[in-house]
């Protein structure tokens, strides 16, 4: 059965991204020839999930990243926007339930925050992949909201890279 990981960088002091979902802190870890298992990773992935927000800043990025994977993108309310990559819903958790009975692959809860608070609420995640950049941001977009239920985690692996990031593979005990 397909798992659902939520794979993400986050900084030291606990942001995905600076208050106006900028980005850019991530090019303090950038080197070339290394891409921090993300090759092996996406190999292993058949559907991608994203918020709403998440879609908005990939989709400025020019050249559409995912190619090949299912994609969907969930949002409080119905979107007209019509993306070819893209499917958007309106009930995450259900189309979680749907993706990992009948995916190849793994599912990958790409972000963002709010997004991926509501699916750990729901017991719906059951890895995380969490690399965690060496840079303070100080204020931003938190991965994890308070008060989170408490949550059993596993280490699977831990591994750090030159450029100090640390990149830790949990599963989630329910």
């Amino acid at each position: 059965m397909s798992k659902v990981i939520l794979y993400i960088a986050t900084s030291l002091d606990g942001y995905i991204a600076k208050p106006d979902h900028d980005l850019s802190w991530l090019g303090a870890i950038k080197q070339e020839d290394e891409d921090y298992g993300y090759q092996d990773f996406i190999g292993n992935i058949d559907s991608i999930l994203m918020g709403n927000r998440s879609f908005e800043v990939i989709n400025h990025f020019g050249k559409w990243p995912y190619a090949g994977k299912r994609c969907f993108v969930a949002s409080h309310s119905p979107i007209s926007m019509v993306h070819d990559s893209v499917t958007f819903v309106t009930d995450p958790a259900h189309t979680i339930k749907q993706l990992k009975s009948e995916a190849k692959g793994n599912i990958w809860l790409l972000g963002g925050a709010d997004l991926a608070d509501s699916l750990l609420r729901l017991d719906l995640v059951d890895e995380m992949i969490i690399s965690t950049v060496p840079v303070l941001l100080g204020q931003g977009i938190r991965l994890f909201s308070a008060p989170l239920p408490q949550l059993n985690l596993t280490l699977l692996t831990s591994q750090t890279y030159s450029s100090g990031l640390v990149q830790s593979h949990y599963s989630l005990t329910w």
